[in-house]
C-alpha cells in the first residue's frame, strides 16, 4: 500500500469584503427599521441598492445571511443615520473576512465574469387573454388571469419548467416537490404566490412521493397553453415562450429564480482539500433545447455556464465564487432550502483554514 504524505501548502492571505454582523435579532430590527423610514415596499427598497428583493426581504431580515459592509454604508446613508450610532444601538461589527487558503483557491477568486449583455429584442409585457374561456367553477372560484408578464408571473413559469406538469388530455395541472425538503417552500411561497396571480387557494398535500397541489381549471390551461405558449405533455421537447424573450433583466432572472428552485441543485464540493467550500448551481431537465435556451439566458448574465447533454438529459453547471455572488446579487432564491444552504456556507466560509492533502 502507498503511503500518503501530507503536504503543506504556502498559504495566501486573501483580503474579502468585510460585512457586517449583528447579534441576534438585532439585523432583522435594523432591516425592518430602513424599510420604515423608506415607506417604500421591498421592490422599491431593493431597486435603490441594485439587490434582488428576496435577498432583501428574505436573505438579511430574516438574518440567513450578513450583510455587505457596502451594502451597510447605502443603508445608513439612505436613512440618515450615523453608521458608529446604529452599530451600537444594533450591537453590530464590522468584520473583514480573511481566509488563509492555497493558491488554487486564490485563483478561483480572482476570476472576472463578462458584462451583462441582455440580446433579447421583445419589450411588450402585456398579456392578451381574450382568448381564454372560463368553465362555470372558474367563474364559481373568480379565477383572475394576469394581463402582464411579471416578476412573479415569470418565477411561476419558472417553477412550471422545473417541477411543474400541464396536462395533454385534460385541463390539469400539477406541481410538486421533495415533500422532505420543499414542504416549506410550498406552504410559504408558492401557496401565497398563486393567490395573488390567479386567486387561486390551491390546495396542498402529500403524495406518494411528493408534495404539492393539482389544479382542474379549463382558464388556467388554456392562459398556459394559448396565451403564456407553453406546450402541454411531457417536457421532452418543451421550449422557451416567446413572451419571456425579453429585454428585461429582472423578468429573466425572476424565470430563472422559479426554475432553479424548483428543479435546481445548490451544493457546495469539497475541492483543493477543503470540505464543502466550491459551490455549484446545476440544472438538468430532459428538454435538450430547453437546457440550450436556458444556458444562453445565464450567458446574458455574464457566466460562463457548463453546459453539457447524455443521451437522457441535457445539464447546466454554475461553478466558483464569482458566480454565486453573481446569482445571489442578480437572481437570488426563494426557496427556504438553499437560502439555508447558503447560510449554513456563510457560517462556515469566513473561516475556512484547513491543511491541504496532496
Amino acid at each position: 500500500m502507498v503511503e500518503r504524505s501530507l503536504y503543506i501548502f504556502q498559504f495566501l492571505e486573501i483580503k474579502m469584503d468585510k460585512r457586517v454582523f449583528f447579534a441576534s435579532g438585532k439585523q432583522k430590527e435594523f432591516i425592518k427599521n430602513v424599510k420604515n423610514k423608506s415607506s417604500l415596499k421591498w421592490k422599491e427598497i431593493a431597486e435603490k441598492f441594485d439587490i434582488s428583493e428576496n435577498t432583501l426581504s428574505k436573505s438579511y431580515q430574516f438574518e440567513l445571511s450578513s450583510i455587505p459592509y457596502v451594502l451597510f454604508r447605502k443603508m445608513v446613508a439612505f436613512i440618515g443615520e450615523n453608521e458608529n450610532n446604529v452599530l451600537n444601538q444594533y450591537n453590530g461589527k464590522i468584520i473583514k473576512e480573511e481566509l488563509i487558503i492555497g493558491r488554487k483557491v486564490f485563483g478561483e477568486k480572482r476570476k472576472v465574469l463578462s458584462p451583462i449583455k441582455i440580446t433579447f429584442t421583445g419589450t411588450d409585457l402585456n398579456l392578451d387573454i381574450s382568448k381564454v374561456s372560463y368553465s362555470k367553477p372558474d367563474l364559481n372560484k373568480r379565477i383572475k388571469l394576469p394581463t402582464q408578464l411579471t416578476e412573479e408571473l415569470a418565477e411561476e413559469i419558472g417553477m412550471h419548467f422545473g417541477d411543474g406538469f400541464l396536462s395533454a388530455r385534460k385541463n390539469d395541472y400539477r406541481l410538486k416537490g421533495n415533500p422532505l425538503d420543499e414542504r416549506g417552500y410550498y406552504v410559504d411561497y408558492i401557496k401565497p404566490l398563486f393567490k395573488k396571480l390567479y386567486n387561486l387557494d390551491v390546495n396542498l398535500k402529500e403524495f406518494d412521493r411528493s408534495f404539492g397541489f393539482e389544479i382542474y381549471s379549463k382558464a388556467f390551461w388554456e392562459f398556459k397553453t394559448k396565451v403564456i405558449g407553453i406546450m402541454p405533455g411531457e417536457k421532452y421537447g418543451i421550449t422557451l415562450p416567446e413572451v419571456l424573450k425579453i429585454r428585461n433583466k429582472k423578468i429573466l432572472a425572476a424565470f430563472l429564480r422559479g426554475l432553479f428552485d424548483t428543479d435546481g441543485c445548490l451544493c457546495f464540493k469539497t475541492r483543493y482539500g477543503y470540505s464543502k467550500y466550491y459551490p455549484t448551481i446545476e440544472l438538468a431537465l430532459t428538454s435538450k433545447k430547453l437546457i440550450a435556451e436556458v444556458a444562453e439566458i445565464i450567458k446574458m448574465f455574464g457566466f460562463n455556464p457548463n453546459v453539457y447533454f447524455d443521451e437522457k438529459y441535457g445539464k447546466i453547471a454554475i461553478n466558483g465564487i464569482s458566480a454565486l455572488k453573481r446569482y445571489e446579487k442578480l437572481i437570488g432564491w426563494s426557496s427556504q432550502k438553499n437560502l439555508n444552504k447558503i447560510n449554513t456556507w456563510r457560517n462556515t466560509y469566513p473561516q475556512l483554514s484547513m491543511t491541504v492533502m496532496a
